[in-house]
């Protein structure tokens, strides 16, 4: 282990001074930021994460293992005054995407590459109070999910309530920043029936406690399909010409009251392929949040909950945390070279309806820095080390030892072993 961790500060002092020296712009994923309001584009804008990680407790063989976590490559701007435009291209795991060990994930869950198009939306903003947005984008259900990019959250993983929403689908939504100047915002949007992304409440193709035969989403399209669709024709030209008739309708409503508060309520519905027994008629996800800080103190709280995951009756699961942050510059406790940022999340995670696996915690420390103050997310460092608690049955079902649950038990974002992460990030 200690011959592990000399290694891991080695790569930290190598890397450290070429991070220093990336751009200095805007590295956001929020499309559009007041300062870059009257810059109608296109704006070329992307991030790369590198990690370095190492679990510990295993009984097997542990090491450091280096991977890219998040690439992102996007544009952005304004085609007419009043229409803006996202498109953003992901290669999640890319070190690996198509390579050698792509083919090591039937043997080893997790070891695969990921890339395709994150998001294709446009939004038509005539009337600010009813905006429409078109296209691939983020289901509104979750603060965290919704608030945050993946370059500027506060850990190196979002939490595990990821699991219980939607992510993204294909839709038109709905949607006000602040409605007339009340603090008041809202979406309310309807999606093919299906979330675009693997590993969730809404998705066929991603993992549950039962193992994928059990997934019961009905997939968005009608055509000759075994899957719930229709006998219609199923695309035409690269269309897709035909619906079900089952949709998935997600909608949100917060309120900013004033830094110190901000407030959310989410949820979605989706319809499921079949209904008998053992099988349910709908999926229902909801979502509350609360969010706030002053002066570098920060804290972020949520409660997430769903029932009949992917379709299956009496399968449910919830998730709830609590993070704090306090970044030591802003609290002008630390020079401008020094923009530390310490944070610590607890969060609990557990299956309800016929399992056994008991709750599933994780106690995350976090320490951030980043390069330039003014621009925190052009270049910086997360350190994060994750303690699990009561994770031994989800160990067990991981490893496949209780036959029933398989690795699908574990939530997307979770960990089941002690692990020290360090992620290394730059971007423009």
């Amino acid at each position: 282990m200690k011959k592990n961790l000399i290694a891991l500060a080695v790569a930290a002092a190598v890397l450290v001074p070429g991070a220093a020296f990336a751009a200095t712009s805007d590295t956001s994923s929020k499309v559009f930021l007041p300062e870059n309001s009257q810059d109608t584009g296109p704006i070329l804008y992307g991030y790369a994460q590198i990690t370095g990680s190492q679990q510990f407790g295993s009984s097997g063989n542990e090491g450091l293992v280096f991977g890219a976590h998040r690439i992102r490559l996007g544009v952005k701007g304004t085609a007419v005054k009043g229409v803006t435009y996202n498109f953003q291209y992901k290669w999640d795991g890319a070190w690996m995407s198509g390579g050698s060990l792509q083919g090591a994930s039937k043997f080893f869950p997790g070891v695969e590459g990921e890339s395709g198009v994150q998001d294709a939306e446009i939004n038509f903003a005539f009337i600010p109070e009813v905006q429409l947005k078109v296209g691939k984008f983020r289901v509104p259900v979750g603060m965290e999910r919704t608030q945050f990019g993946g370059d500027d959250l506060w850990f190196i993983q979002r939490s595990m309530n990821q699991s219980l929403g939607a992510d993204r689908s294909a839709g038109a939504m709905f949607h006000s920043k602040d409605v007339m100047g009340t603090g008041v915002y809202y979406s309310l949007g309807i999606f093919d029936n299906h979330s675009l992304d693997g590993n969730n409440a809404f998705t066929l193709f991603g993992n549950n406690p039962y193992g994928k035969e059990y997934a019961n989403v009905a997939v968005p399209f009608g055509g000759p399909s075994a899957l719930g669709g229709s006998y219609g024709q199923t695309k035409v030209g690269g269309i897709l010409t035909n619906g079900t008739g089952r949709y998935l309708f997600a909608g949100m409503v917060g309120y900013k009251l004033n830094p110190l508060l901000n407030i959310e309520l989410s949820g979605a519905r989706a319809d499921t392929l079949n209904s008998a027994p053992g099988l349910a008629k709908q999926i229902d996800s909801w979502n509350v949040g609360a969010r706030g800080g002053l002066m570098g103190l920060k804290y972020m709280a949520e409660y997430s909950h769903v029932t009949s995951y992917q379709g299956i009756a009496g399968l449910g699961a919830q998730d709830w945390y609590v993070a704090l942050a306090a970044n030591l510059h802003q609290m002008t406790l630390t020079p401008d070279w020094l923009d530390i940022e310490p944070a610590f999340r607890f969060e609990r995670f557990n299956w309800t309806g016929d399992n056994n696996l008991g709750s599933l915690n994780n106690y995350t420390i976090g320490v951030n820095y980043s390069f330039n103050p003014n621009n925190p997310y052009a270049a910086r460092i997360q350190a994060n080390y994750v303690i699990p608690q009561g994770g031994s049955m989800y160990r067990q079902a991981y490893l496949g030892h209780d036959g029933a649950f398989g690795s699908g038990s574990v939530p997307v974002n979770g960990y089941i072993y002690n692990t020290m992460v360090l992620q290394f990030q730059a971007g423009f």
